[in-house]
């Protein structure tokens, strides 16, 4: 008995230790970029390009200066087809200027990484699994879910809904490719398509960017949105607040 007192005593330190050398931080966010095929090198160019910008915008700038000391941590993640997921930088801690600034930096020079098809789910699946085991602990977590076209196989309701169901929110951001336009059905459909299935969490929405070249707007418009969530959501580990926008 006394050796079993001693072997939880052990585990629960354990725990406690973990627990503690992880960094607090008001916000968890991955930014996931389509890299799939239908993204030419041009439209990446101007996808980081875009996001670079918005780090670097004042507006960003503020909402990041809003939440204190401490901050936000950040990834970005690269996704296209079925196991086609990368960490393309990794998580950082965004609590000041100055480091919101080298992120820019870093999101500037980010070279491309993937291409295929499109697996929104699989984008899903690696962002949740990414802000489980980051090292941080957030009051929110939200993935920032980007692209132009909708799943070729797998429905992502099924992953957005798992990740619901551990407290995540999933924003959306679809972009308008010219060079695939298919007209106002298709536009529609991509718009239903993110609505519907791609979606959700406490205070999760979408916005349109009408094509690669506004990107950088509608990110930063996206940017300040998710950062500044405590005004419209209070989101916290197993006690969300599903109170709308």
């Amino acid at each position: 008995m006394y050796r079993l007192l001693q072997i939880v005593l052990v585990l629960i330190g354990s725990w406690t230790a973990v627990a503690q050398a992880q960094k607090a931080v008001e916000l968890e966010l991955v930014l996931a970029l389509d890299s799939s095929t239908s993204v030419n090198e041009d439209e990446y160019a101007l996808q980081r390009k875009g996001l670079s910008e918005a780090m670097r915008h004042p507006s960003v700038l503020k909402a990041i200066r809003g939440l204190g000391e401490e901050g936000l941590a950040i990834s970005v993640v690269q996704w296209s087809g079925p196991g086609k997921q990368v960490n393309s930088i990794g998580w950082r801690h965004i609590n000041s200027e100055s480091a919101a600034l080298q992120l820019a930096i870093e999101l500037i020079n980010m070279p491309r990484a993937l291409t295929g098809f499109t697996d929104i789910s699989g984008a899903i699946n690696h962002s949740v699994a990414s802000i489980e085991n980051n090292g941080f602990q957030g009051r929110r977590y939200a993935i920032d879910v980007s692209g132009d076209g909708t799943s070729d196989n797998n429905n992502p309701s099924s992953a957005r809904d798992a990740a619901v169901a551990k407290g995540f929110t999933i924003n959306g951001l679809i972009i308008h490719s010219v060079e695939y336009d298919l007209g106002d059905l298709a536009r529609h459909a991509l718009h239903t398509h993110y609505t519907k299935d791609v979606i959700g969490g406490p205070g999760a929405f979408l916005l349109n960017a009408e094509s690669f070249k506004t990107f950088g707007e509608s990110m930063r418009q996206k940017l300040v949105k998710e950062i500044t969530g405590p005004l419209f959501v209070n989101l916290q580990q197993g006690n969300p607040d599903t109170s709308p926008l």
